[in-house]
Parts: C-alpha cells; sequence; structure tokens
C-alpha cells in the first residue's frame, strides 16, 4: 500500500482526468503515481514537464527509456522498475533489451551511443564527478550534438531526482516488482 493515498475518482479534476487517460494509454508514468502528484497543483505541473521532455524531444524515445529503466533499476525502485512506455515499445524496444542494462557495458546490444547514454545516467545517479569531467563531455561530443547531451542531461536528472521521491512512495515495493517480472529478479540477484 503506498505511503500517500491515491486521489478518488470523484476528486479528479476534468483536466487531471483527461491527463490519466494520456498516461494510462502510454504508458509511462502510469496513472497510479499520477494519482497521488494530482493532489498538488506542482504534481500537475511536473506531468506537463514530464510530457515536454519524453514527447518534445529529438532524442529517440528507446533511449530515453533505457535510462529511465536503467536509473529505476538502480535505486530499487518498484513501480519505476515495472513501468514500461508504450511508445517505445512500439518503436521496438523489447523486454530483453531493457535487461540487459543492467550490464550494458558488456552487452553487444547497445551501440556505443547507447553505451555512452546509460554510462552519463549512471555517472549522474552513483558519482557525478566522472560526468562533470571534461574528458567525458568530449566523449558526449562524439556521439550526440550538444542539444541531444542537454536533452539526455534533462532526462536522467528527472529520473534520478523523480524517480527517487517516487520510490519513496512505495507503490510498488522492490520486491512486488522482482514477483511481477521474473527477468529483473534474476538480474538484480546477479548484479549483486
Amino acid at each position: 500500500m503506498p505511503r500517500l493515498n491515491f486521489l478518488a475518482d470523484e476528486d479528479v479534476s476534468p483536466s487531471a482526468r483527461d491527463q490519466l487517460l494520456r498516461a494510462e494509454r502510454l504508458g509511462s508514468p502510469d496513472s497510479r503515481v499520477l494519482r497521488i502528484l494530482f493532489k498538488s497543483k506542482a504534481g500537475e505541473a511536473w506531468y506537463r514537464y514530464w510530457r515536454a521532455l519524453t514527447e518534445e524531444g529529438i532524442l529517440p524515445v528507446e533511449l530515453k527509456e533505457l535510462c529511465r529503466v536503467k536509473i529505476a533499476f538502480d535505486h530499487a525502485c518498484g513501480y519505476c522498475g515495472t513501468v514500461r512506455s508504450q511508445t517505445a515499445r512500439l518503436a521496438g524496444l523489447s523486454e530483453e533489451k531493457i535487461q540487459q542494462v543492467w550490464d550494458y557495458e558488456n552487452s553487444e546490444a547497445f551501440s556505443p551511443r547507447e553505451k555512452l547514454a546509460l554510462r552519463f545516467a549512471d555517472y549522474l545517479k552513483h558519482d557525478i564527478g566522472k560526468a562533470d569531467d571534461d574528458t567525458f563531455y568530449a566523449e558526449l561530443g562524439r556521439y550526440f550534438s550538444e542539444a541531444e547531451i542537454v536533452e539526455l542531461g534533462l532526462w536522467c536528472a528527472e529520473n534520478v531526482g523523480a524517480g527517487s521521491f517516487v520510490r519513496t512512495l512505495d507503490i510498488i515495493s522492490w520486491e512486488d516488482a522482482c514477483a511481477l517480472n521474473p527477468l529483473t529478479a534474476k538480474n538484480a540477484a546477479k548484479a549483486g
């Protein structure tokens, strides 16, 4: 049971209802988290920002989804670790490839550009000093335009911050997430 209550249907404003339907259709974020966040006008504003980052960018949605899930797995968020973008799935991103983010550096499933994006997500989550480096930015510049680097940085930072908060809501425990997805359980155990 989440630490904060979900909004009941009768308490959802008409504009929020439209956003919930949209989220249910797109799959990420799913409506459970929005039924908590929409208790605040700031939560509605956050969702507009999330949608802008998701829909108005130039990076492929599959790449952003890989980074989002990588961060979710790293902070053991059951909710974020189980949610999947329908848009990314329709673009061809498979669960098998998603599960390879656990060991992305050694996986042949990822291009050098994808590995670099995942490394950036990793650094922002675990060791920002590695991202705060001229050599690393020069490497980013070989694979990404400056506009793409801005988008990637904002996307990863958003998922590190908001994802950490969402984890504390305990919408789905990490244990429940692993029970729901045996591949996640297996890869989490292997990663140690």
